[in-house]
């Protein structure tokens, strides 16, 4: 079992842990209706939970990419893996305003103007700037795998983007990006973030009760008064 397959596990392992105490922590937990928007923590925590569930897809690719195979099928694998991250995302808040993660910790993505169920578009909108940047990154390794310039077992490794100049700026992408989104959550009372603008988007939590109701059955904690959706 080489390095990568057993960091694979190690890494399965933590976030695994992770995600089953953010699971346990909002399994029962109610707040106050005057919460409903906020929604920083939960989200910040459901990338764990969806990390966990997708660790398959990365597994499998970092097996695949781990022996001597043909460089189409390298390229293939990227694509898949790519692919099928940003797939999960769009579908499942398309389908239900939730990926996993989202329901763990009850929140939905749900549309800004009528707090009804959000379209594929809005779902596709939201993840517009990801995509973008994803599909720069992946057409810089195709050509590089194809090309032979990039090696697939370096793109396991993390070692694609090292021969270029700004490869820091790459690798801190994902970081200013995060960024970005935290400042504009910070300037509005709804916490929305960029891609809420740009798709036209709020996040709410689903598990809100009535104050009054709160206080006055203190351990009822697990009925739900979810936002009316349709």
């Amino acid at each position: 079992m080489n390095s990568e397959i057993v960091e694979q596990f190690t890494n399965l392992l933590w976030t695994g842990i992770i995600a089953l105490f953010i699971w346990w922590y909002y399994r029962d937990r109610a707040v106050p209706l005057s919460q409903k928007y906020s929604t920083f923590a939960p989200r910040f925590w459901t990338g764990f939970i969806d990390s966990s569930v997708l660790w398959p897809i990365g597994f499998v690719s970092v097996v695949i990419l781990s022996f001597e195979v043909p460089r189409y099928l390298a390229a293939l694998v990227i694509v898949a893996q790519s692919g099928i991250w940003l797939c999960y995302s769009a579908q499942m808040h398309a389908r239900y305003g939730q990926t996993v993660g989202k329901m763990a910790t009850k929140v939905r993505v749900v549309d800004f103007r009528t707090e009804g169920s959000i379209s594929l578009w809005q779902a596709w909108l939201r993840e517009g700037i990801p995509l973008i940047v994803s599909l720069g990154l992946l057409a810089y390794e195709i050509v590089g795998i194809m090309s032979g310039e990039i090696e697939p077992k370096a793109i396991m490794n993390g070692q694609a983007f090292e021969n270029i100049k700004a490869s820091w700026l790459l690798m801190a992408l994902p970081g200013f990006w995060f960024l970005a989104e935290l400042l504009t959550m910070l300037t509005n009372d709804k916490r929305r973030a960029i891609h809420d603008f740009i798709a036209g988007t709020v996040v709410v939590r689903i598990n809100t009760v009535m104050e009054s109701a709160q206080q006055s059955a203190p351990g009822d904690i697990g009925t739900d008064a979810q936002p009316p959706l349709s």
